[in-house]
């Protein structure tokens, strides 16, 4: 039994580490790009800052936890709670990267000549599509908290990446 319980301590506390790691490092990274301002051309954009998301809701790290010897549902109950406020503080740098990628289009799109006025209907159309997808996300988020279905957050990732393509096909004329 004491080992049971050694066990449970070993996770949890690994855990709450790893878990304020990532915090610290998420802050580290927002207090960077503020005291930056932005990113220039989209050059520190990076996707690849988004892909512990795809993985912090993924039931099998809960299954496992939970097959450990010593494990309880406090334990559960917290590390879950833990791992979708950890989710919120990705998604709310995913929505100001989106902000950013669009303020950077906007400023495109004024500067643009009359041949690129599509520009104007495709930020229109990208911005009420993240809107829109970023609802869905929230709303499955709520209901996952309650035990029904699950977070896909790939589609939102990849709305972005859209956009930040579409940033670099309309800028690269220009730099011409």
């Amino acid at each position: 039994m004491t080992g049971w319980v050694a066990t449970a301590w070993v996770v949890t506390v690994g855990s709450i580490v790893v878990v304020s790691a990532t915090i610290a490092w998420i802050w580290r990274q927002r207090q960077g790009m503020r005291a930056t301002g932005d990113w220039g051309d989209s050059g520190g954009f990076s996707m690849s800052r988004y892909q512990p998301m795809e993985r912090l809701l993924n039931e099998q790290d809960f299954v496992f936890l939970a097959s450990q010897p010593g494990y309880a549902p406090e334990i559960g109950a917290r590390w879950k709670r833990e791992r979708r406020r950890i989710f919120r503080l990705y998604l709310d740098e995913l929505k100001c990267d989106f902000r950013r990628l669009h303020a950077e289009a906007r400023v495109l799109a004024a500067k643009a000549d009359a041949e690129s006025a599509e520009l104007v209907g495709i930020l229109l159309r990208q911005q009420v599509t993240f809107w829109r997808a970023m609802a869905g996300l929230e709303l499955r988020l709520a209901l996952r908290a309650g035990g029904i279905g699950k977070v896909d957050v790939r589609p939102l990732i990849q709305l972005i990446e859209a956009m930040r393509a579409d940033l670099a096909r309309f800028s690269a004329p220009q730099a011409a």
